[in-house]
């Protein structure tokens, strides 16, 4: 796959497919969206996918907090395993934000691309307040001689749409199943490794702690089965997401603490993936440091049974 960090700076000998979206997540949805493309492309076109960076929702409402699926290297390696084969990466600015539909396309798409087939998904709006809708889109394409296909239905798990908005909604609540399945994959969350108080490794479960990109999207507090992907190998472990309400009085600041079965290593500074799996329980605040080791040996007890059933070595999405 070829990464262009404009419009202007992509070529191609070969007439195009092409689609446009921001893709976070590149879930299920998505990926039935750039199967379309692939499938009109039917080997005589190249195919292309433009998305952007950042959100269009950072420029046009500065203040709010976007918090991402995928950080921008993520979503790279997510599209690159669709099978796309030229992915431009357009900056998103305020002047962008501001082309109507029609200078969208007829002055940055079709006067430096060549365009054969366009796919938008159901929703699809496109342009200057996305007043830019399928028919419209439809109406400036076929001036050009250019068929345009819409992906009609959205994509279902469990009755519910899939989208990044509803993924990211079933990930704040705690619902990992549902956002696993809707994005095809285990959700994950990478960073590096960083100093903490050294607390867990005095109850016998050490943990790792993560710093993590501060866009992205963090799950709802409490403990959870993961696995750890680090020097290539994965670990069985488990994850607690908060404020670890036994042992800190006063900092409320979110913290993702990592135990590893069967890992000793020093890892300071190392860059570590964690695959959310499972949500096992709320965090909770423990009267004494004994009670909190006992629930922590307890939850690593139930986390090990999960990992053994076949059910879900069978479904293990990774």
């Amino acid at each position: 796959m070829k990464i262009y960090s404009f419009i202007d700076e992509f070529s191609s000998f070969l007439p195009c497919v092409f689609t446009l979206g921001f893709f976070d997540g590149v879930h299920i949805g998505h990926k039935k969206i750039i199967q379309n493309l692939i499938f009109r492309a039917k080997g005589k076109y190249c195919t292309v996918l433009l998305t952007f960076n950042p959100h269009p929702k950072e420029v046009l409402i500065p203040k709010k907090n976007i918090l991402y699926l995928n950080t921008l290297p993520e979503r790279i390696h997510h599209l690159k395993k669709t099978g796309i084969e030229h992915l431009i990466i357009h900056p998103f600015t305020p002047k962008f934000s501001k082309l109507s539909i029609q200078d969208f396309f007829q002055n940055i798409l079709f006067s430096k691309m060549k365009i054969k087939k366009i796919i938008t998904g159901y929703d699809s709006h496109l342009g200057k307040n996305r007043d830019g809708t399928f028919h419209q889109i439809k109406k400036i394409s076929k001036s050009y001689g250019i068929k345009i296909y819409k992906v009609n239905n959205p994509y279902k798990y469990k009755k519910k749409i899939i989208s990044s908005t509803n993924i990211r909604k079933s990930l704040l609540i705690g619902n990992i199943e549902w956002a696993n399945n809707a994005l095809g994959y285990l959700y994950n969350l990478s960073g590096y490794v960083i100093k903490g108080k050294g607390i867990g490794k005095t109850l016998d479960f050490p943990t790792a702690n993560i710093q993590l990109n501060e866009n992205k999207l963090i799950p709802k507090k409490g403990v959870y089965a993961v696995k750890v992907n680090i020097f290539n190998p994965f670990y069985k472990g488990m994850m607690n997401i908060g404020i670890c309400p036994t042992v800190n009085k006063k900092n409320k600041k979110i913290k993702i603490e990592v135990h590893i079965f069967d890992f000793y290593q020093e890892i300071y500074g190392k860059k570590i993936d964690i695959f959310i799996v499972k949500r096992i329980r709320e965090e909770k605040k423990f009267s004494t440091l004994y009670d909190l080791k006992r629930q922590i040996k307890k939850d690593q007890i139930k986390i090990e049974y999960f990992f053994s059933k076949k059910s879900f070595k069978k479904n293990f999405l990774l």
